[in-house]
């Protein structure tokens, strides 16, 4: 029969108090923190879900971030514009007061003086800035996108920003987009008909009163007519980009149209007044069409602004599930493990407490 010795029976002894000592120290940890995931190893599963968790809700944050700077810079550039309508709206007025010949031309030179005082105002609404960056220069932010005389100097390109994930929102406007006419397709020069047939049917053609000719003259011989097929058929198709017409550079803007009926007052001249009244009317709806576009903006904002603060409200009741501790079952272990090493201590004493005498019978 093996020997039990008195030094195994002490390492056994100190092996339970010290387990039970662990167990009582987790579960103390975890009563301060309220936390039952306290390191990976406690729910390695758990762990990765709340580190993914913790990311989501460091990226909503910056989203949110995002948004409160797109909302600014929106409505900033939504109050520039809202101040351009007026004015345009004011020379408007101007015009239909002065489109008619009643004003001799030294009242008409006073009213020219307000009109260039509007077309000042125009560019310094077009040069504004929100802090150190001009908010009608598309990416060249730095430059001045507006010079005196209404030239644009900036790009076409536009600032976004992500409010939400993989969702951008432009944040800016280049000036040709507020300020200039919409870019068109420029009228064909010559014949539109030309090189169709349609082109050489109207040249055999002819019309005398209710009587309808054909000049037998015209007409192509058979033969010919094949091979001109056969050209065509054997001719390289026109790329796509030869075929596509160029578009044409943006025609006028707010500050030629204000320069024009600058000149016009000057000038005595109310057959001019009187063809801008419908340019100065495309202008305003350009600017609110702008407006519209900026007020959709933010609401998009806004949405996703709701959409990741609802995410993050997701997310947290998710993490609590896993990584908060269940007070009613931490504090009932707790208990448990006290009256556990109270019990081990107590058995420790009688077990450690022999002396040699008890031994000898």
């Amino acid at each position: 029969m093996a020997r039990v010795s008195e030094a195994s029976s002490f390492h056994a002894i100190q092996h339970a108090v010290n387990k039970t000592k662990s167990r009582l120290e987790d579960l103390q940890i975890k009563g301060s923190t309220l936390k039952r995931v306290q390191k990976p190893s406690d729910d390695p599963v758990g762990n990765i879900d709340i580190l993914s968790i913790r990311s989501k809700n460091i990226d909503g944050k910056q989203y949110e971030r995002n948004a409160s700077v797109a909302k600014a810079q929106l409505t900033f550039t939504e109050n520039a514009i809202s101040e351009l309508t007026d004015v345009l709206n004011k020379a408007k007025e101007i015009a239909v007061a002065q489109a008619s010949n009643l004003f001799d031309v030294n009242i008409r030179r006073g009213v020219a003086k307000e009109v260039e005082q509007l077309k000042n105002q125009a560019v310094s609404i077009a040069n504004r800035r929100m802090g150190n960056k001009y908010i009608f220069a598309g990416h060249k932010s730095l430059t001045k996108p507006f010079n005196e005389a209404g030239e644009y100097l900036g790009d076409s390109n536009q600032t976004k920003i992500e409010v939400q994930k993989d969702y951008f929102v432009p944040i800016s406007f280049n000036g040709k987009d507020i300020f200039y006419e919409k870019e068109g397709l420029p009228l064909p020069d010559g014949d539109p008909l030309a090189g169709s047939p349609l082109a050489d049917f109207n040249k055999k053609v002819k019309i005398d009163g209710d009587q309808v000719e054909i000049d037998e003259s015209l007409n192509t011989p058979v033969n010919e007519s094949e091979n001109s097929n056969q050209e065509n058929f054997n001719r390289t198709p026109a790329t796509e980009a030869e075929r596509a017409p160029e578009l044409g550079p943006a025609r006028t803007s707010v500050f030629s149209d204000l320069q024009k009926l600058h000149d016009a007052l000057i000038t005595d001249n109310h057959e001019i007044i009187q063809d801008l009244l419908p340019k100065l009317d495309k202008a305003v709806d350009r600017l609110i069409e702008s407006r519209a576009k900026i007020g959709s903006i933010l609401n998009t904002v806004d949405s996703a602004v709701e959409s990741v603060q609802k995410q993050h409200l997701l997310n947290e009741e998710y993490r609590t599930q896993i990584e908060d501790a269940d007070l009613a079952e931490l504090f009932t272990d707790l208990t448990r493990q006290k009256n556990v090493l109270d019990a081990t201590y107590k058995a420790s004493a009688q077990l450690m407490n022999k002396n040699l005498m008890d031994y000898i019978n």
